[in-house]
């Protein structure tokens, strides 16, 4: 068995997901891509295998709220690599709609690809841990707490990440640690279009609600992945890194 750490990202084709593998696989572990629609997966997989070589890096589709095939991907993995140290929960999808038009495919859409997903691959990751040791990192959001108009759904799948967070945690100490990483405005296409971004009012608006006066960065987010998964004596913590903008 490899003695390299080894991370799954799910929802890690683009934006903070294809950041955290990137970081990841920079500081020598080796790096699970999953996505359910390619998206740039590929050629991220290609990045990585030609900076670290073809036994760092396995790109693998999976729709993460599929139990079939999360566990075919698990078994993939421990045959690539032998082992499975840290999950990072990042798949997830929005689809804003005021309250009263949202319909029950887009609710069920959306608590699936959160809240099911991040229990099905933490139970998975659980039942391929050879040493029952380990950490989940379940991606959040502000809005899990706060709430925002026109994200109900959105709104109540984070909130209910926050406190199966609290639960796995409970449930899986000592070995397998699992805390909540919850960020804040990042200039994603995503962020840039709903806050409107690109425009000097809309920048202007959402930076007088950021403290640290500016956007937050992907390497902000990427930097306190590693730090939790290197605090060895915290479990169940939520994690905000939105310069201030939130304060819990």
């Amino acid at each position: 068995m490899s003695e390299e750490r080894v991370v799954l990202v799910t929802g890690s084709a683009t934006g903070l997901g294809a950041a955290l593998i990137r970081s990841f696989a920079a500081s020598g572990f080796g790096v699970v891509i999953n996505y359910l629609v390619d998206g740039g997966a590929d050629a991220l997989g290609r990045e990585i295998e030609a900076a670290y070589g073809s036994e760092k890096v396995l790109a693998y589709q999976a729709d993460v709220a599929n139990r079939a095939a999360v566990r075919t991907m698990y078994d993939r993995i421990v045959d690539h690599f032998g082992r499975i140290d840290v999950l990072i929960n990042c798949a997830g999808i929005n689809r804003d709609a005021p309250f009263t038009e949202i319909t029950d495919e887009s609710w069920d859409a959306v608590i699936s690809a959160h809240l099911k997903g991040h229990f099905v691959c933490g139970q998975e990751f659980v039942f391929h841990n050879a040493d029952q040791e380990g950490v989940i990192i379940n991606v959040g959001a502000a809005a899990g707490s706060t709430g925002r108009k026109n994200g109900a759904d959105f709104c109540a799948a984070k909130a209910g990440v926050i406190v199966l967070t609290k639960c796995m945690a409970l449930e899986l100490a000592p070995g397998i640690r699992v805390n909540c990483l919850i960020p804040g405005s990042v200039g994603t296409c995503e962020v840039v279009e709903r806050y409107q971004l690109e425009t000097e009012e809309g920048l202007t608006k959402e930076l007088a609600t950021l403290p640290m006066g500016r956007l937050g960065e992907f390497e902000d987010i990427t930097h306190m992945a590693h730090c939790i998964v290197d605090a060895r004596f915290t479990t169940g913590a939520k994690f905000f890194v939105n310069g201030g903008q939130y304060m819990h």
